[in-house]
């Protein structure tokens, strides 16, 4: 059975055309990410079909770009080759992910090793299972005060352990620990304000 090359080797194999190409392309799905995740949209649609009136925002905005810039025009969306259009919803997810590594560096690097507050609420998704997203509360280097959104969790269930341990699994993924804590949010979770007191 044949190995399958690495994005990177194929990448390597294009002429430059190709290359540059390709680049434009995935900078214009990066672009289109970045600004739908820093205006709080969603990025994909119901029915993202060639027949659908609605497509969901990243294709939409994707080809509002497209329309008005003329230096992407020529590569993106139907002129692109079928098998590396970029906009797939792994490159997507891809997409979001490395923005979420590069927003937690920034953040940890903001709170420098600094105390800060810990923001925690449980609920359920749509699928009905439990998740929790965990905030840190700071003050930044020019004083301001800052709440920020570091990661949702399932977790198996709501018992003190289970959340204790997703908290703790969570700091710890970014090279935080409960040492620098000083306040505490449970936005009512009972079984969490004894566990940390």
């Amino acid at each position: 059975m044949r190995e399958e090359q690495s994005i990177e080797a194929v990448f390597y194999k294009l002429d430059e055309k190709s290359k540059n190409e390709y680049r434009v392309r995935l900078n214009a799905s990066i672009d289109v990410v970045q600004f739908l995740l820093n205006q709080g949209l969603a990025l994909r649609g119901h029915d993202e079909s060639e027949s659908s009136l609605n497509k969901g925002n990243f294709l939409k905005v994707l080809s509002w770009l497209a329309d008005r810039c003329d230096d992407i025009k020529p590569y993106v969306l139907e002129k692109a080759p079928k098998n590396n259009k970029m906009i797939s919803h792994d490159i997507q997810k891809d997409i979001v992910t490395a923005c979420k590594i590069e927003t937690i560096k920034a953040i940890s690097k903001d709170l420098d090793g600094d105390y800060f507050a810990l923001l925690v609420d449980e609920s359920r998704d749509v699928s009905r299972k439990e998740q929790m997203t965990i905030c840190l509360r700071y003050v930044e280097k020019r004083e301001f005060v800052m709440e920020t959104f570091i990661g949702l969790v399932h977790v198996k269930d709501t018992s003190v352990l289970s959340l204790k341990k997703a908290i703790v699994d969570v700091l710890a993924h970014h090279s935080l620990t409960l040492a620098y804590v000083r306040g505490q949010c449970y936005d009512e979770v009972s079984n969490m304000k004894g566990v940390f007191k």
